[in-house]
Order: C-alpha cells, then sequence, then structure tokens
C-alpha cells in the first residue's frame, strides 16, 4: 500500500494543475454558451453566420483531438496540453477584438482547435501519471473541475457583462487561460512505458473489441447530449410553463450533483468496478427525462436531476479509465484522439433524430429519446469483459 500511497502523493501537484486547466477551459465554454450569440449579434451576425460560428468550434475541436492524437504518441502528450491552452488563450483575446461576424467565426475556430488538443492531452497525460488503480478517481477529479466551470460560467459572465460590455468576459477568460499555461509549465514530463514492463495480456491493437465498444458507449451518451439540448429547453418552456430560471436551475442542478458526486463515484468505480459504476450511472440520467414528461413533483425532479449529474461524471471518469486499459501502450494517444473526435458525430446524430422524433410524434417523445440514448450507452458497457479493471 505504501508505493500506490506515494504515487497517489506525487499526483496531486500534477493533477492539482491539470484540473485547474479543465476548470478554466470549462468556465470559458460556460461564459460563451450564453453570451456569444449575442455578442455575434452586437456585430451584426446572421442566423445563419450564428450557425457557422457554433459548427466552427466543434469542427476545430474534432480536428484538434484527431491532430492531437495522430502526433500525441510521438512528441508526447504535454506539449499538446501547452500548445492547446496557448491557442485557447490566444482565441479568447482575438474573440474579444473581433470587430465582424466574418472574424468572430474565424476566432472561435481557432479557440475549439486549442480546446481539443489540450482535451486529449489532459486525458491522456492523466492516464501516464496517475496510479492504474486510481484511473477513474483522477478522471472523476477532471470531470468534476470541468463541471465548476461550467456552472460558474454563464454566471460569472453575466455579472462581467453587466459591470463592463460582451467582450470583457473573454478577455478575463484569455487571461485566466494564460496563467492556466504558465502553470502547465511546471508539470514534469510523464516517462514513456518500457515495451519490456507491459502487462500480460494487453491490447496491442488500436481498435480492439473494447475500444469499439466505449466507442459506441460514447456515442450514444453524447448522442443523449445532442437529443437533451434540442429538446429540453422547449419542452419546459412550451408544455411545462417553466421560466428561464427554472431551466438554468437544471443545469445547475446537474453541474452541483457531478462536483459534489464526480470524485467519490470514481473513487467507488476504482474499487468496486468500473464497468459495473459505468452502466449503473446512466440509470438516473434516464430516469430525467422519463420525470419530465411524466410531470414528476418539482422537488423529485430536481434530486434525480442532482443524482443524474453524478452519474453522468461516473459514466465519464469510468469509461476514460476503461479506454485506458483497452488502449494499447504507445498508442494512447492516437486512440483517445480518435475515439473523442468521432464521438463528436453523436452529438450531430442525437440533436437531428430528436428533431426528427419531435417533428412526427410531438416533443414529449423527442425529449424521451435522449433519455434511451443514455441508458443504451451504460447498457452498452456490458459487451466488455467482465472483472475490475
Amino acid at each position: 500500500m505504501r508505493p500506490l500511497a506515494d504515487r497517489l502523493a506525487a499526483l496531486l501537484g500534477p493533477l492539482a494543475v491539470v484540473a485547474a486547466v479543465s476548470f478554466v477551459s470549462s468556465l470559458g465554454i460556460g461564459v460563451m454558451l450564453p453570451l456569444m450569440p449575442l455578442y455575434a449579434i452586437s456585430l451584426g451576425a446572421s442566423p445563419v453566420q450564428l450557425g457557422l460560428m457554433t459548427s466552427a468550434f466543434s469542427l476545430m475541436n474534432t480536428g484538434g483531438q484527431l491532430l492531437a492524437g495522430v502526433y500525441m504518441d510521438r512528441y508526447g502528450s504535454l506539449p499538446f496540453i501547452r500548445v492547446g491552452t496557448a491557442l485557447y488563450a490566444a482565441g479568447n483575446a482575438l474573440i474579444a477584438t473581433a470587430r465582424d461576424a466574418v472574424s468572430l467565426i474565424a476566432y472561435r475556430g481557432f479557440a475549439g482547435l486549442g480546446a481539443g488538443g489540450n482535451l486529449i492531452g489532459s486525458r491522456v497525460y492523466i492516464a501516464q501519471v496517475a496510479p492504474p488503480e486510481r484511473m477513474a478517481m483522477v478522471n472523476g477529479v477532471l470531470a468534476s473541475a470541468a463541471s465548476a466551470g461550467q456552472v460558474i460560467g454563464p454566471a460569472f459572465g453575466g455579472t462581467v457583462v453587466e459591470l463592463f460590455d460582451l467582450r470583457a468576459p473573454f478577455v478575463i477568460v484569455a487571461v485566466t487561460s494564460g496563467l492556466a499555461f504558465f502553470g502547465l509549465l511546471t508539470l514534469p514530463v510523464p516517462k514513456r512505458p518500457a515495451a519490456a514492463t507491459q502487462r500480460i495480456g494487453a491490447p496491442t491493437s488500436a481498435l480492439n473489441r473494447s475500444v469499439v465498444t466505449l466507442l459506441v458507449a460514447n456515442l450514444f451518451l453524447t448522442s443523449g447530449f445532442g437529443g437533451f439540448i434540442t429538446t429540453y429547453a422547449p419542452f419546459a418552456t412550451e408544455l411545462r410553463a417553466w421560466t428561464m430560471l427554472e431551466v438554468g436551475l437544471i443545469f445547475s442542478l446537474i453541474g452541483a450533483g457531478s462536483v459534489v458526486l464526480g470524485t467519490p463515484l470514481g473513487h467507488l468505480a476504482d474499487r468496486t468496478g468500473r464497468r459495473r459504476v459505468g452502466v449503473v450511472s446512466t440509470i438516473p440520467v434516464a430516469f430525467f427525462g422519463l420525470a419530465m414528461v411524466l410531470d414528476w413533483p418539482r422537488p423529485v425532479l430536481y434530486v434525480i436531476t442532482f443524482i443524474a449529474g453524478g452519474g453522468l461524471t461516473a459514466f465519464t471518469a469510468s469509461w476514460f479509465a476503461l479506454l485506458n486499459e483497452a488502449s494499447p501502450e504507445g498508442r494512447k494517444g492516437r486512440t483517445f484522439g480518435f475515439v473523442s473526435a468521432l464521438s463528436n458525430l453523436g452529438t450531430v446524430a442525437g440533436a437531428m433524430g430528436a428533431s426528427a422524433v419531435w417533428q412526427l410524434f410531438g416533443l414529449p417523445f423527442g425529449l424521451v429519446l435522449p433519455s434511451l440514448s443514455a441508458l443504451l450507452a451504460g447498457l452498452t458497457l456490458l459487451a466488455l469483459a467482465p472483472g475490475r479493471p
């Protein structure tokens, strides 16, 4: 037990820095989600340009993940965290200086490129420095830090806008991202795993059965996210007559559940089985949509939402730990990059699928579909070999 305690103690410093970077990146996203359309409109953006702005970030983010994955195994994970964070900081600084919608779209894409590289670099770096026995827990810490940024971001951005203007939040995110970059300079270079120490039975192919299974599971989860984003707010406002404050409260409860429950559930996954926790964690997520459609009492819905937030983080933490186990040594960057980037397609498919169901059968069915997708994400993990990593 002592060697594990020593490794955990050595991990605390790097984990704190990477978690801080994850928080800052998510804070920027939380600031941008509600404010970016307003900022773009103030620059004269058309509805089509608003769509292009969102697409530019998503596409460049996917490209950043793929590029990082391809070259990370050759150059190491740390340069991609640093370069990704620097690009993200520069992108936000440029966003604050945008003079028209076209330049804003370009700068938003630039920031997305950095965010994609940073995402894959952070996960692979943690996989290289964390004890395998605690992989789900440390990924839970990262997910909780990201959720904290997303919870604080909208309120932070709105407050700064009230005090200054629409450009000010992006300046602040650029500055905090710059500070995070300097913090990354203190991280030690992870040791490359030696071929001789590769465990017996370790995977050798980057597209083995376990990796494909995890990809399918994550596609279901991101599909549920895309469907949820498309149908939740219209359902809440049109069929339940919720105020915008009540709509936003659900997002806050999801984030709060992630922050509070994420790390303990990650620790539980390491102790009792990541596959098992990953399967069970999607059940409260699935119940959220059903509770909305069946109009369960508001206090019950809030409790389910809070638990669902923890469930989402538990699934993500377990999923990354399982992906680390399934990825061959020396090709983790490529595997992480490919699987994470391809998973983004699920968001598009989920949004389109929920929209089609909404149009054909009604909004309640459109909201139930993401719940089923989330449940299928967990059930897909049953195709993995039983046992604990």
